[in-house]
């Protein structure tokens, strides 16, 4: 029996396994009537059989490898025999459609029949589909399964290619599924429309097979169909066969391989040829891809100069392809032809497949072939100064390792150089920044992104990263670290993220400058890591809306709020119309940019919120999101909207009307302000215009508000004979610090944040005129009375609050705090 050998070695192979020793005698065999082995006689005689017999010994395999193994090999010797057997009845079949299309004078494609019968095509299978999706004929490989050739919709097209015109028979196509027998390739089919008295086809007549080495090699001229073409396209190019550009053409057509071309369209054809012809003396890359007559297939010739071909290329050319056509590789093989060579790869499209830009994946091939530092180069000349572009690549494409240059190319490369180097340029002092580039990678499920994040020197803690990520409501699902000169020059951190299912992909990406401005914002310490950042994501906002509600919410908390941190989130998530509505409001009463009616954009806020919540149904989440309409409307001044610098030296801050928030401790401050940052948090309480108080270091992170508003009581009391009234401040460190020193260090930065978010939005006097603050809406009148003094744990801060408000050119100058070295004392005065 054929085939044996070869088709069990192939199968052993698809497993991953290699075979160390192979043998295949032909051996005399006596049987019994039930097949049971009964001896190996020495020579031939009555009652004995020859059977071959093959031992073939491979590395140890575990269990599972060898249950599969096993029913590989059933179910290739299945195919086999039934091939065999049925060899005769298969050649008969093709005679029979070879005579059908004679009848209807397409003789060309009775030619192809009859060549293939004449040894051209190992025939393996062959069965008649009718249109109701009934079955006949099976013959070979079918007799088990005939739907595994060709899919009942892909029938369906089949049919409607015939129905549409009067198209050429037979119709050559590429079968998803590998042969069993004797080469493991994707089976070709060649379909024959069976047709009614009327013309009209009723049934499909599809033989299965795999080309034969010597039809593969055959010249063109002698292939049925492809003779016609090869004729058709020496005439259409106007090249004689005998002259320098036929017999290229003919070498092109030849070298190609026949069993893929013989069923393209003559224009396809030519296009492959034509581009092959101009390879041979002079090879470079270059590419062409073609789709298959059912659109099931796309085809992609690739050419290479023979010396540039690796394993390496090969992979990133199919990685190129994956990504750009978001479909499979079925199969591909490589030719070499002289100094060129040909990478055919056979992608499945049956799902349908993304719009490939085939003049952009060219571009792409160029620069792989051309040197992994010439393409970086020629990448980051496009995107930045192009006379900077050889320094830059010098720099950083050689400390790319071969991993990541085989699964991410140079257009990535160029896009994390420039990050990279973004942070180097802009933060020359020496400190760890990071920055974060959101994005899709073709080909990968729906509910998936990537998020690159990159570091100057060093790299980033996975422990650090994944809390942070999953706060923005995504899941982690892998991340592959790229360090670059052991972190000499940054590294890159690719995660792969899931979607919750309430999150949109194209909506992430539409606003990917938003979310990576936010995700850099934690990285680099200037906002906080908790699950307001989810908010970015889930309800559309800035990362400074964001942080907004995650400072009114802390100071809801100071206020006596019961609701912590998640319920907060989770009801403004739940309600995205009332937290949108919230942030529309307090833009229209405090951005000093805002165009337009302030009233009437107030007023719709306000209805917006209305309608919101009346669609709320949990009366927690009611009556936290009522809080918050409360809290904003008695803001009377912000520096929400003034510029900050980035190293966190400028807190937001918010004065507060404190009759306007309902629910707060007694006894109710006239005003106070509330500031916030990632570093610091702190209030100031005043119990009149003309109030005077210390400001206190406190170490009451949960109540610190309590804390200071029993002090100015204390303090209203012992004002109640002089001028000014009581006032109190205390501000907390949230920042944890190791030793004494860097305690003391970073309380006195928090101190100086404290004291700036106070006199960010008060007023100021020139003489007997009131200057506002910049960028501040002003929602109260004027209030320029603002003086501290020290109190526990602030002792020695005068000077530092005095200094400050020189640097703001306060009215006070050095009176602004008292104790000070210079100032005044205010209890003297």
């Amino acid at each position: 029996m054929p085939f044996l050998v070869d088709s069990i070695s192939a199968a052993i192979a698809a497993h991953g396994l290699t075979i160390d020793r192979l043998l295949h005698p032909l051996v005399n065999v006596k049987r019994a009537e039930d097949g049971r082995l009964l001896a190996l006689p020495p020579r031939s005689g009555a009652g004995t059989a020859r059977e071959s017999m093959i031992y073939i010994e491979t590395p140890r395999a575990d269990a599972r490898t060898r249950v599969r193994l096993r029913d590989a090999l059933a179910s290739v010797l299945d195919d086999v025999r039934a091939s065999v057997a049925d060899w005769p009845s298969l050649q008969a079949a093709m005679a029979a459609d070879a005579n059908r299309l004679d009848d209807r004078r397409e003789h060309e494609g009775a030619a192809l029949l009859r060549w293939f019968n004449a040894g051209m095509l190992t025939q393996l299978g062959h069965v008649v589909r009718k249109r109701d999706g009934s079955q006949s004929g099976s013959l070979g490989m079918c007799r088990k399964s005939a739907r595994t050739l060709l899919q009942p919709r892909n029938c369906d097209r089949a049919f409607a290619w015939f129905d549409k015109a009067e198209r050429a028979a037979p119709l050559i196509l590429k079968a998803n599924r590998l042969s069993n027998v004797h080469r493991r390739v994707p089976l070709d089919l060649f379909i024959v429309p069976l047709r009614d008295a009327g013309g009209k086809v009723t049934a499909l007549s599809i033989h299965a097979g795999v080309w034969t080495s010597a039809a593969m090699q055959a010249a063109p001229r002698e292939v049925p169909v492809m003779r016609e073409q090869l004729a058709a396209t020496m005439k259409k190019l106007g090249v004689d066969p005998g002259d320098h550009d036929g017999k290229a053409l003919v070498h092109a057509l030849t070298a190609l391989p026949h069993d893929v071309l013989v069923g393209f369209e003559a224009g396809e054809l030519e296009r492959i040829a034509t581009t092959m012809m101009s390879l041979v003396d002079r090879p470079r890359p270059r590419l062409v891809l073609v789709r298959s007559p059912l659109a099931r297939h796309l085809f992609a010739f690739v050419w290479l100069p023979r010396d540039a071909v690796s394993t390496a290329l090969r992979l990133q050319v199919q990685a190129m392809l994956t990504e750009a056509a978001q479909a499979n590789v079925l199969d591909w093989s490589l030719e070499v032809d002289g100094t060129l060579a040909l990478l055919r790869f056979t992608l499945d499209i049956r799902q349908g497949a993304a719009k490939v830009d085939e003049a952009d994946l060219a571009h792409q091939l160029t620069a792989m072939v051309r040197g992994w530092g010439e393409a970086v180069e020629a990448e980051l000349a496009e995107r930045e100064d192009p006379a900077r572009a050889a320094a830059v690549a010098a720099r950083y494409a050689d400390a790319f390792p071969l991993g990541y240059r085989a699964t991410n190319g140079a257009v990535e490369a160029a896009q994390d150089i420039l990050r990279l180097r973004h942070l180097d340029v802009n933060h020359d002092d020496g400190e760890t920044r990071r920055d974060a580039r959101l994005h899709s990678r073709t080909g990968v499920m729906d509910d998936r992104l990537d998020l690159k994040i990159y570091q100057r020197r060093g790299s980033l803690p996975l422990s650090d990263a994944v809390p942070m990520l999953e706060n923005f409501g995504f899941r982690v699902v892998r991340e592959i670290p790229t360090t670059l000169r052991d972190g000499e020059l940054g590294s890159i951190h690719d995660f792969d993220l899931e979607l919750p299912p309430t999150f949109s992909e194209g909506d992430l990406l539409a606003r990917r400058d938003v979310i990576e401005t936010a995700v850099a914002a934690v990285l680099n310490a200037e906002a906080e890591d908790d699950a307001f950042n989810r908010l970015v994501c889930s309800v559309r906002l800035t990362e400074r809306e964001a942080n907004w509600l995650r400072a009114w919410h802390r100071y809801l908390r100071q206020a006596g709020s019961s609701y912590g941190l998640v319920t907060t989130v989770q009801a403004l998530e739940r309600a995205p119309k009332v937290t949108r509505g919230l942030l529309d409001l307090f833009a229209a009463r405090h951005d000093p940019d805002f165009r337009g009616d302030r009233t009437k954009a107030e007023n719709a806020a306000t209805e917006a919120i209305r309608d919101g919540l009346a669609a709320v149904d949990a009366i927690n989440d009611d009556r936290l999101l009522r809080h918050y309409r409360a809290l904003i409307g008695a803001i009377v001044r912000t520096n929400a909207y003034a510029p900050r610098p980035a190293d966190g030296s400028v807190a937001l801050a918010f004065k507060i009307d404190s009759a306007q928030v309902p629910g707060l401790p007694m006894p109710l401050p006239w005003r106070e302000v509330f500031v916030y940052s990632r570093r610091v948090e702190g209030i100031h309480l005043r119990a009149g215009p003309v109030a005077r108080g210390g400001l206190r270091w406190s170490d009451r992170r949960d109540d610190y508000r309590t804390e200071v508003l029993g002090l100015m009581k204390a303090q209203m009391v012992k004002n109640a004979v002089i001028v000014p009234m009581g006032a109190k401040g205390g501000f907390v460190v949230k920042t944890p610090t190791s030793s004494r020193e860097e305690f003391m260090r970073e309380g006195i930065e928090c101190y100086k944040i404290f004291i700036r978010g106070l006199l960010d939005i008060t007023d100021n006097l020139a003489g007997a005129k009131v200057i506002p603050p910049k960028d501040v809406v002003r929602r109260d009148g004027d209030d320029p009375y603002l003086v501290v003094a020290a109190d526990k744990g602030t002792a020695t801060f005068s000077d530092t609050a005095n200094a400050i408000s020189q640097e703001y050119g306060f009215w006070m100058g050095d009176a602004f705090a008292s104790g000070g070295s210079a100032g005044y004392d205010h209890k003297k005065m």
